[in-house]
């Protein structure tokens, strides 16, 4: 391993401490690990701050926008109080609620879009219950990565892994291969929510928004937001324009309206979420690039090769699982695939098998914020720790790896 990679992964564990600790914040933090990675030539310096203007990033600040509209017109209280009205007050029938629309929504919008779209909404249910908002946006996180599952366009992985297997003179999956997979896991994460997870979500006194601000409960600047958000979704959804330009857009249409003020608009951007996304991903981006995480991987390479077929994939599985909680999903993809394949190869099994596995547990990051952007979306606004991340999420990952295992097994072995 060269000294880059070295380096790499001393950042990378000196930043899992201070995320865990807490003392440094997130704005001083997400700002350093680019500094210092361009100070040590592991980054191009001129690129080094390039992620806080990723797409990811431009749309969750359009999102935002559109969702201070969504609370300021009174349209999230509406639409919170329809849903609760349909399901009850209850911490159990609001996480159902939750898991059917984002997961439902997840399936054919992007995950990172539809967990941007949905938290003004999910954070007016809470309030209007007196649920706390920690539990409801943490399940929400969670619901759009299982979601993303269900159908080839809910998650980016799902695209890379594609363009993997073609590499590969392998079989491409279709839209809706995944759904076999996909739908189950969906299913048991609900469930698994709903019934013991709601156990486990983190009651944090996150400062609601309906404390200091009151919504204008305007009907007409309702329907214009709705109108604006509806035509974000078909953007998204159709591919009519890029998703990180829809977002642009509607926050624009949303000011220019007179639904928010600009003011408003540049008062709602979470710079502490900016910041710890804008520093992630150049470090996700190095420990691939400098070939630290490649090295980490390859080393249990030559154990797994002798594993019986089923025990293999169960192996790669929660290999690509574990892996995930650290790399961006598709950074993640892009790294265990082609070893995964080729794994596969060697010991005679079906390689699509494998490449399912990695494909759909790249979305299996619960026991971290950093593997997913759902994840990262709502670490703030949740409030949250790596800790609350891991005591909901662990659990979830061992039924995850499990249920992808046995599916995987039963549809490619």
């Amino acid at each position: 391993m060269t000294w880059q990679a070295t380096f790499t992964c001393v950042v990378f564990l000196i930043t899992l401490i201070l995320l865990v600790w807490q003392k440094v914040p997130m704005v001083i933090l997400g700002a350093a690990i680019p500094a210092v990675l361009a100070i040590a030539g592991v980054i191009d310096p001129k690129e080094a701050y390039s992620d806080f203007g990723n797409t990811t990033v431009v749309f969750f600040m359009g999102l935002v926008v559109v969702g201070e509209a969504f609370f300021k017109t009174g349209l999230a209280e509406f639409l919170g109080g329809k849903i609760i009205g349909l399901l009850g007050k209850t911490e159990k029938g609001l996480i159902l609620g939750t898991g059917i629309v984002a997961g439902g929504l997840s399936s054919f919008l992007n995950d990172t879009g539809s967990t941007a779209c949905l938290m003004p909404i999910v954070g007016s249910m809470a309030d209007k219950a007196n649920v706390k908002k920690s539990k409801l946006l943490m399940a929400l996180a969670y619901f759009a990565s299982l979601g993303g599952t269900v159908t080839l366009v809910g998650t980016t992985p799902h695209i890379v892994a594609n363009g993997i297997l073609k590499d590969n003179g392998l079989r491409e999956f279709g839209f809706f291969e995944y759904t076999k997979i996909g739908l189950p896991l969906l299913i048991i994460g609900i469930l698994y929510m709903c019934f013991f997870g709601v156990k486990l979500l983190p009651e944090k006194d996150v400062e609601s928004a309906a404390v200091n601000r009151v919504s204008e409960k305007n009907p007409g600047k309702m329907l214009l937001v709705a109108v604006i958000f509806i035509g974000v979704l078909v953007s998204m959804a159709t591919n009519i324009i890029p998703m990180h330009i829809a977002g642009v857009i509607g926050a624009i249409l949303v000011v220019l309206t007179g639904c928010i003020t600009a003011e408003e608009a540049v008062k709602a951007f979470p710079t502490s979420t900016v910041f710890i996304v804008g520093g992630i991903f150049p470090l996700s981006k190095a420990l691939v690039s400098t070939k630290a995480a490649e090295f980490m991987v390859q080393a249990v390479q030559p154990v797994l090769s002798h594993f019986p077929p089923i025990i293999l994939l169960g192996a790669i599985t929660f290999l690509m699982i574990f892996v995930t909680q650290f790399l961006m999903n598709s950074s993640a993809t892009v790294l265990v695939l082609p070893i995964a394949i080729l794994l596969s190869q060697a010991a005679g099994i079906n390689p699509l098998a494998s490449a399912m596995a990695v494909s759909v547990c790249a979305s299996g990051a619960f026991a971290t914020p950093f593997g997913t952007a759902p994840n990262l979306l709502v670490w703030e606004a949740g409030g949250y720790s790596i800790k609350d991340y891991f005591r909901c999420g662990f659990p979830m990952c061992i039924i995850f790896g499990l249920v992808v295992t046995i599916l995987c097994g039963i549809f490619y072995l």
